[in-house]
């Protein structure tokens, strides 16, 4: 993401159409705005502003629309923010200027604005009324500024403007408004009102001006990073800024006279949501802070507290509570100074508590602020965990996370990460299904779950019927592995925050009296206690890295902490990340899986060893990229990386292609280059030339493998699959023209005289003519001839005609037969009817012994010589006589 900088209204003043010759030191009138005489001194040593020719600066006078246009395009010049493309524009826009009366003087800063879209077309009629100019509004210049600084400085939504008359700020303007606030640019006035609709005077603007200039000049805003934070349980807090122009603020906070927001300004959040690291935005009164904005991007409020879950009752000094990520069900003690928010808004725990009472249907979502305190209980010490701030939504669902133990098209089973508890759900009407970040459908979940093992991340209603349900080869918070090497993002006395994945995860330690801390000494690991990590931690200038080892309960059991620059010395090579899964690209030379939003680094070549993609002919780095990016194959690769995601080894393979089939060739081809091979073009243009088996199958009885290789099938559309060795091992013609030329037809079967009648109508048969059947394994024409002459059977049959109406190809099944039993031999029973002996195959041993209502397969025997009908199920088996 691209820097921006937040950034807030500044007006700029110019006299616009009248002259500009005093300067600030003989201004007459100077002393009637004593708040802003300073400022108008700096706004004119800048050159930015000057007075009227009768020495005065009519400070209290209204500023037009007009003026304010020429104020935007003259600071924007003075900063170097111009932009060149929407200059020189008036014979544009004349027309439509001249229409609104927009004073001549101010004709081609105007038309800027419209080019640069600072104006829009709608704002034009503001201008004037009867050809005389308008005073602006304080919320249409924030308007016109926001739009000139928006490609440069973040625009949220807005939520977070909390004048007393919020409700009179237009929708328009409540985002630029928003902004300015924030960074203290824009404050109320003694009431706490902004006053939207009054008219901006000069002096209002020369301060906001000189703010401004400065903000552009020196591209910096009231952004910093926190890099030390002290908490002194949680009475107030020591913070050390470090602001963007290297300035440092340091600050004593307390809930009670800071508030925290995140990003956009709609949530409220604890002090004690800050750490070492955050990025944050200081808003001022003056030399007051008075606000904090979180900057760092979060998935959601209770994402920067120690522990989520689902509020299961609160009560005066406990809440039970069951964890997000395990299923676990713990009690906390409630700290007697525990802060409450609910949606954002600071809120008492009685209030809390109705508000979860009155929605006993839904789910309390919460996040907890913890610290452990080992205290004397029943005669002993033990470790007591308190909850010193909470965080609470009250939601129609819950998500948890866990293995996939069962999958079927209308529910699913798991087992909750970190535990043994087991539970299902059944799909919600409309509920969504996806593979990692990609939108799919049940088949392809099921596909997956039966694949192997899979993981689950499911969002639950309050009818216990899931509505969203994401499944990965991976899971989805990982902490199984001690090798991998994190930055660490803050440690506290509950757990050590690091970033994995580009997100901020916490780690629990449970106790920390139960971790080993390791610190680096230059030479080796020595063991500290927690007050050393943390200090060590605290007062590096450079990043801090981790290694984190893990016991039962995906607790910590230990932490071993490096300076950046000693990173490799300390923890050497770390173990080869192994990653396997459906790839979905391959872009700027990183691989990215459909399943992981890591991305991977290819090296620029590897050895025979360390590249293979099976079944393809060419083993390179251009085929593989070619085969990540084609929309018509699947990709499956799994991998080995270093700690800093750069592969070392790859191995790939299709499992699904489809395209045209350009050639074929299969096992008796002469050119040992060419054997078992097949070329495919794919929609994009790519041709790849693939293994296949020996003799792969086709779906239907029309064709097989040999057919694939006459000129008739090739050009053929195809849909591939293939083996575990990356091989094709079906080919599926999807449309040829040898198929579109050939008629089908399918019937009762029965022989007319040198002819075979089906369904009514006489075929010659081809010299050639190729049977098949699951019914019998006869598959010479004499023999088939003298079953369609046997009053005793009759046999279905589908066939494929020639041009010249002969029958090239049947496949037979037999639908009824009577005559003398014979006997059962291994999946077939043998009748003789009156023309000869027939074996016909049956479904399995045990399934026809039970529809024949018998209980041993000796009991066949107490059939022979009888008189038996046998009955075909719709595959052409006997399953009963």
């Amino acid at each position: 993401m691209k820097r921006k900088m937040a950034m807030a209204l500044a007006a700029v003043l110019v006299a616009g159409s009248l002259p500009v010759t005093a300067s600030a030191a003989t201004f007459t009138d100077i002393n009637e705005v004593s708040w802003a005489s300073s400022t108008i001194q700096a706004v004119s040593d800048k050159g930015l502003i000057n007075g009227y020719e009768d020495g005065t600066f009519r400070a209290k006078n209204n500023v037009t629309y007009s003026e304010a246009m020429v104020m935007i395009y003259n600071l924007m010049d003075k900063t170097g923010n111009l932009k060149a493309s929407a200059t020189n524009t008036l014979p544009i826009y004349q027309s439509v200027l001249n229409t609104y009366k927009i004073p001549t003087w101010s004709q081609s800063t105007v038309a800027y604005g419209l080019s640069a879209q600072i104006l829009m077309a709608a704002d034009l009629p503001k201008f004037t009324t009867n050809g005389v100019s308008n005073p602006a509004t304080r919320q249409d210049v924030a308007v016109m500024f926001g739009r000139a600084l928006s490609e440069k400085y973040d625009i949220y939504a807005g939520t977070g403007v909390n004048y007393n008359d919020v409700w009179r700020i237009s929708d328009e303007a409540m985002p630029y408004v928003d902004l300015l606030s924030r960074l203290g640019i824009l404050t109320g006035d003694e009431n706490g009102n902004f006053n939207p609709t009054a008219n901006i005077t000069r002096a209002e603007m020369a301060v906001m001006m000189n703010k401004t200039y400065d903000l552009l000049s020196n591209e910096l805003a009231n952004t910093g990073e926190i890099t030390e934070i002290v908490n002194h349980d949680g009475d107030y807090y020591d913070v050390d800024v470090k602001m963007d122009n290297g300035e440092r603020n340091r600050l004593t906070l307390s809930d009670d006279n800071i508030s925290v927001y995140n990003k956009d300004g709609s949530r409220e959040l604890p002090i004690s949501s800050l750490t070492k690291g955050d990025k944050v935005s200081l808003v001022f009164d003056g030399l007051v802070i008075t606000k904090i904005y979180l900057l760092d991007e979060e998935t959601s409020a209770q994402a920067k507290y120690d522990v989520t879950g689902y509020i299961y009752s609160l009560k005066e000094s406990e809440v039970n509570f069951e964890s997000e990520n395990t299923g676990e069900t713990s009690k906390y003690k409630l700290d007697e100074n525990c802060t409450y928010y609910l949606d954002g808004k600071k809120v008492t725990r009685k209030d809390l508590q109705n508000t979860i009472d009155e929605n006993s249907d839904k789910y309390a979502y919460a996040g907890l602020m913890t610290t452990t305190e080992n205290e004397k209980v029943n005669g002993t010490r033990q470790d007591v965990v308190y909850v010193t701030a909470m965080y609470v939504t009250i939601m129609d669902e819950y998500t948890h996370t866990g293995e996939v133990t069962d999958f079927s098209s209308s529910s699913v089973s798991y087992k909750m990460s970190g535990s043994n508890a087991n539970k299902d759900a059944k799909f919600a009407s409309g509920c969504e299904f996806y593979i990692g970040d990609k939108k799919s459908d049940v088949d392809d979940l099921e596909k997956l779950a039966d694949s192997g093992t899979t993981y689950i991340k499911i969002t639950v209603n309050k009818d216990g019927k899931a509505t969203k349900i994401i499944m990965a080869e991976d899971k989805f918070q990982d902490t199984s592995t001690v090798n991998a090497t994190y930055r660490v993002k803050g440690i506290t006395d509950d757990y050590i925050r690091v970033m994995e994945g580009g997100e901020s995860v916490e780690y629990s330690f449970g106790s920390k009296s139960d971790v080993a801390f390791y610190k680096w000494n230059n030479k080796s690991f020595e063991e500290v206690d927690f007050d050393d990590a943390e200090e060590f931690y605290d007062k590096s200038t450079q990043d801090v890295y981790a290694r984190i080892g893990f016991r039962d309960g995906k607790k910590v059991s230990s932490v071993y902490l490096a300076k950046e620059d000693e990173k490799e010395k300390a923890f050497g090579e770390a173990e080869a990340t192994e990653r396997k899964g459906t790839v979905e690209s391959i872009k700027d030379g990183k691989l990215k899986f459909k399943t992981s939003s890591t991305e991977y680094t290819l090296a620029s070549k590897y050895d025979e060893d360390d590249l293979k993609i099976g079944g393809a002919q060419t083993q390179s780095l251009t085929v593989l990229n070619r085969m990540a990016n084609c929309d018509d194959v699947t990709l499956y690769a799994e991998i080995k990386a270093d700690s800093d995601n750069k592969i070392t080894e790859i191995e790939a393979r299709l499992t699904a292609a489809e395209g045209k089939m350009i050639e074929y060739n299969g096992k008796d081809t002469s050119d040992s280059d060419k054997k078992n091979t097949l070329t495919l073009k794919t929609s994009d243009g790519s041709q790849f030339k693939l293994k296949t088996v020996s003799n792969p199958k086709t779906d239907s009885d029309d064709y097989d493998a040999e057919d694939l290789q006459t000129t008739g099938y090739r050009g053929s559309s195809v849909e591939l699959e293939f083996n575990n060795d990356g091989e094709i091992s079906k080919i599926i013609v999807t449309d040829s023209s040898y198929n579109s030329g050939t008629k089908r037809v399918k019937g009762t079967a029965s022989i007319d005289g040198s002819k075979i009648k089906i369904d009514g109508k006489s075929y010659s048969w081809d010299s050639k003519t190729y049977i098949t059947s699951s019914s019998f394994t006869y598959s010479s024409k004499d023999m088939f001839e003298r079953m369609l002459k046997d009053k005793d059977i009759e046999v279905y049959v589908e066939a494929t005609i020639s041009d010249s109406n002969k029958v090239e190809r049947i496949n037979a099944r037999v639908e009824s037969a009577e005559g003398e039993f014979v006997e059962y031999d291994s999946g077939s029973v043998v009748i003789e009817t009156d023309s000869r002996k027939w074996s016909f195959n049956t479904v399995s041993k045990n399934t026809l012994l039970d529809n024949c209502g018998l209980d041993d397969e000796r009991d066949f025997e107490k059939k022979e010589g009888k008189n038996v009908t046998l009955e075909f199920n719709s595959d052409g088996l006997v399953e009963e006589f």
